[in-house]
């Protein structure tokens, strides 16, 4: 996983990719009003840049395979990354390092079925 300084440009990939919604899930933001206001504060991407990274690494496991379509389903299909109880996207909402990684190498390994 490449972990770098998160852009504008990722935070817009990453709602492209995958909509607002599940984006602002994934940031952490109790609503997709709270994320909009995170997202012109420069100050709190440090709080969510990981996540949104993670997820843009999962959507282009997905566009890699021309499934991206099938992206946001997974993210939100509960056990998907072999953690029982939980989905992908709570996963990385709650992300720490190693969940990252595993939810990546999840979604890789889904991709190549």
């Amino acid at each position: 996983m490449t972990v770098g300084v998160l852009s504008a440009s990722g935070i817009d990939r990453c709602v492209s990719l995958l909509g607002e919604e599940l984006t602002a899930y994934i940031a952490g933001a109790a609503t997709v009003s709270e994320f909009r206001r995170w997202r012109g504060d420069r100050r709190r991407w440090s709080e969510f840049g990981a996540r949104i990274q993670g997820a843009v690494e999962v959507a282009d496991a997905f566009a890699r395979a021309n499934r991206l379509g099938a992206a946001a389903g997974w993210l939100r299909e509960v056990g998907a990354a072999g953690i029982a109880g939980r989905s992908p996207a709570r996963l990385l909402r709650e992300a720490t390092g190693d969940t990252l990684k595993r939810v990546i190498d999840a979604a890789e390994r889904f991709t190549k079925r």
